[in-house]
């Protein structure tokens, strides 16, 4: 199958010599020797594999490899290297490539074979065609599949007058992406109102909600509105509706059915409003549901539109993106560089907090670092004490270690592959070319029939280690 290769290597010598040899095979190539340029070639066409070096003057091999995966997520990244050791290509794996070649290699032993084995395999091994169609709304980072694929909808979503439901861990953006919905649509010039429903007390809350009427109590001197009518027009995020007491939630279904409240101490007169409810919530609200905390009537109300936000750790793609935007934000006035060594503790973070721990993170970082370079040292605790090494002991080779972190995460997702390449971050495509590389395929079709005839804990799956499968 002909395809179009990029190659990126300061030696012109092999570059120019890569590029005739893959012309010579069909396919279509083009040599760069300065990697920025490489990228904006990228940018500018769709190419179906990039050869990158890893050591270049200017940026790395492994930077290219990122931007690369941002710019043109189904381009498939192989690295070259005459320094291969164990933690790079970890990073490699880590960041999306598909495979590395270590120099000197041999193009028809090496090369070719690597090209035959990933260009024979679908890009979406048989689901529908992928895209790299994606919107980019402001404050809103959407490198990730999962993440390009929920800004796609949003314009259609911000378009309707539905009530939306965000639904993600603490951390992961749900309020950034109510204000998108907001900002894409007609109601973004009217007020975008926000409430965290567990800051206040339930009476306080009520009064805050709907307002009050004068003498409504203690202190009511007048008639005071409330965030409904403040956001008449608009939009109206209610964070944490999870929280929300029992009497309160009666009072709000009443407000998404006919658009109508009432104020604190003035039961007789209703007040209409037209309002958009975009609400966020990282509980389970079907359970709560089920435990009778929350009303299946409002639950159903509110679930009109449902949104859900990965965690960080299922996004490995956002993490360098995230990490520029912030930096851009926090250190407007510098360029702030990242060791090497702060830039794998930070992907090998499992970032509990998703992104806002993150951002905290690096301002963390700037305020107890010196200069314009982040190191290890400046980072929090926590992300510190990142274990780096993907669960192989001492003396693990470089195989056994991939071995290993391929059947991690095919366990740790149920054996769904595109989930199982979205948290190793690479594509189905790759994950099935190093499936193949290491005869896992049918090993791991036995374990996983063997689990599914097995009971087994309903939220956690023990992973089992790689040297099991081999």
């Amino acid at each position: 199958m002909a395809a179009s290769i990029l190659i990126v290597d300061d030696e012109p010598r092999l570059g120019d010599a890569l590029q005739r040899s893959l012309a010579m095979d069909g396919h279509t190539a083009v040599y760069l020797s300065d990697p920025e340029a490489a990228l904006r070639a990228l940018r500018a066409r769709a190419f179906d594999v990039l050869l990158t070096d890893l050591v270049m003057p200017g940026i790395d091999g492994l930077e290219v490899l990122r931007r690369a995966r941002t710019i043109r997520p189904s381009c498939e990244v192989v690295l070259m290297t005459a320094f291969a050791t164990v933690a790079t290509a970890r990073a490699a794996l880590k960041h999306g490539a598909v495979d590395y070649l270590t120099k000197p290699f041999s193009v028809e032993s090496d090369l070719r074979p690597l090209l035959g084995a990933l260009l024979a395999t679908p890009s979406c091994d048989g689901e529908p065609a992928c895209s790299e169609a994606g919107l980019a709304v402001e404050g809103i980072v959407a490198a990730s599949p999962a993440m390009r694929a929920l800004v796609g909808k949003l314009p259609r979503i911000a378009r309707s007058r539905a009530s939306v439901l965000l639904r993600g861990e603490s951390g992961t953006g749900k309020e950034v992406v109510a204000t998108a919905l907001h900002r894409l649509s007609p109601r973004s010039a009217r007020p975008f109102v926000k409430v965290n429903c567990a800051a206040l007390p339930e009476g306080l809350l009520e009064a805050e909600l709907f307002g009050s009427a004068r003498g409504a109590y203690t202190g009511a001197h007048a008639d005071r509105h409330g965030l409904f009518q403040a956001a008449d027009g608009g939009t109206l995020l209610l964070d944490e509706v999870g929280e929300l007491p029992c009497s309160i939630q009666a009072k709000l279904l009443r407000v998404l059915q006919d658009g109508e409240f009432h104020r604190v101490g003035e039961p007789g007169r209703a007040l209409r409003v037209d309002v958009r409810v975009v609400a966020a919530t990282n509980r389970d609200l079907e359970e709560a549901v089920r435990l009778g905390s929350f009303r299946k009537d409002l639950y159903y109300r509110l679930n009109v539109v449902p949104v859900a936000l990965p965690p960080l750790r299922e996004r490995p793609e956002d993490l360098g993106p995230l990490v520029r935007n912030f930096l851009a934000v926090l250190a407007p006035d510098r360029e702030v560089r990242l060791q090497p060594a702060a830039r794998a503790l930070l992907e090998a973070y499992e970032w509990p907090g998703n992104v806002r721990e993150l951002r905290n993170a690096l301002e963390h970082a700037l305020v107890l670092g010196a200069g314009d370079e982040i190191r290890a040292e400046d980072l929090p605790a926590p992300v510190q004490d990142a274990d780096t090494a993907c669960g192989e002991e001492e003396g693990s080779t470089l195989e056994e270690i991939e071995r290993r972190c391929l059947a991690q995460a095919l366990v740790k997702t149920g054996y769904n592959r595109t989930h199982a390449a979205r948290l190793l971050g690479i594509t189905r495509r790759t994950l099935g070319y190093r499936l193949r590389k290491y005869g896992l395929e049918n090993e791991l079709e036995v374990l996983r029939l063997g689990q599914e005839t097995r009971p087994r804990d309903p939220v956690r799956v023990r992973p089992l280690p790689l040297r099991d499968v081999g």
